[in-house]
């Protein structure tokens, strides 16, 4: 374990990444959204990311918290996660989000928040799009509580983690977490966990729902040997995924039909379905990283790296290109091509010119080390200047 603590895994850096960047298609279905409903094809792409994205990122937040915490001790992970979580929600929920409800009505002709005009929207604050940074940093003290009160009873502690390592390391894992994830889904509407963007007082039945993909992340870190029994076999999750996915999909996609969303029957049968689908399809994702990128790639390091960059700044700047566009006519899936690549062409190299090794970079992700010149290249700078 002290190893894990110091060593670099390459693949679940890739998988925080993920999470991260899959947004981008996500908010620009969303903004297409504003304009008409979407169709079959486009709502399905929403739900396929929505259904691991989410859980997989308090899933690695719960394990690298747990990582941190064994490195520097309490007093540094608070005060990590307060400037790296906290500073960036502060700045987004005071800024960036009544601007972007500002933009909001523009695309949707006035129909999103029809009372937040001008200086309107600057006075009811929500946490709008970083609200599960919220939910992460109220997730960090119940952890460490916990953490505290397993750490003075040892036979606690133990029990915990041999009852956890049985459990998340069993074949049928997926099934077993999935019930309790589905009984705690069951008051959402739209059968799928919702985003709780409006409000900061937190959702119970959610705080529930994504706190255990945080404690299965916790746990994945403390629990010897364990990480190891769910990455080194992701064909089992595979298969339960290939089972569990389309019947998921199939039921919300036809929830609209009077026959399928009045079954209490059905609506039960497609959260099971959704949260095996979503336990299975992390699983899987664990152990496909630690086998096709289990070594250190400066290419994937650095989009980890630029992901929450590109996370934080991206909305505003594809809310602004959609409001740019509104007149254009083109399809659907053209429109979300192009602002998902409008927006990365501008604020990927903003990364690297303005963010990376500047305190905005610091705040974010730590200091990164500026790559060193060659002595032919310096030799180079130096015929150069002379």
């Amino acid at each position: 374990m002290k190893g894990e603590a110091t060593q670099r895994l390459h693949h679940l850096d890739a998988l925080r990444a993920l999470a991260m960047i899959l947004i981008l298609p996500t908010h620009a279905l969303a903004l297409l959204g504003l304009q008409r409903s979407l169709n079959d094809p486009e709502a399905a792409v929403v739900w396929l990311i929505h259904v691991f994205r989410l859980p997989l990122f308090f899933l690695v937040a719960g394990f690298f918290g747990a990582l941190l915490l064994r490195a520097r001790g309490v007093s540094a992970l608070l005060r990590n996660r307060l400037v790296r979580i906290g500073l960036p929600m502060v700045i987004v929920v005071l800024v960036v989000a009544p601007v972007l409800v500002l933009c909001f009505n523009e695309i949707a002709n006035g129909a999103y928040r029809p009372a937040s005009t001008g200086l309107e929207a600057f006075t009811h604050l929500r946490p709008s799009y970083v609200w599960f940074l919220w939910y992460l940093l109220l997730l960090y003290p119940f952890a460490l509580l916990l953490q505290a009160v397993l750490s003075r009873h040892a036979r606690a502690r133990d029990l915990v983690q041999r009852g956890g390592k049985r459990l998340l390391a069993h074949w049928g894992a997926p099934l077993l977490l999935g019930l309790p994830s589905a009984a705690l889904l069951y008051w959402q509407p739209l059968w799928i966990a919702g985003a709780p963007t409006d409000s900061f007082v937190p959702r119970a039945d959610l705080f529930a729902y994504y706190g255990l993909f945080f404690v299965c992340g916790w746990l994945l870190f403390a629990t010897p040997g364990l990480r190891d029994a769910i990455e080194l076999r992701p064909q089992r999750y595979a298969l339960l995924v290939v089972l569990a996915l389309p019947l998921a999909l199939t039921l919300y996609l036809f929830q609209s039909e009077a026959s399928v969303g009045s079954s209490r029957w059905l609506h039960v049968l497609a959260l099971v379905s959704l949260c095996v689908s979503t336990w299975a399809l992390i699983f899987c994702l664990l152990g496909l990283t630690r086998r096709f990128l289990p070594a250190a790639n400066p290419r994937v390091r650095y989009w980890a790296d630029a992901s929450y960059w590109i996370y934080l700044s991206h909305f505003p700047l594809m809310a602004a290109i959609a409001v740019a566009i509104l007149g254009v006519t083109m399809p659907g899936a053209l429109k979300v091509a192009f602002l998902v690549a409008a927006t990365l062409l501008l604020i990927y190299p903003a990364y690297g010119a303005f963010v990376r090794h500047t305190p905005i970079g610091r705040i974010l992700h730590g200091p990164r080390q500026r790559p060193r010149q060659s002595p032919a290249g310096l030799e180079a700078l130096q015929r150069s200047a002379a």
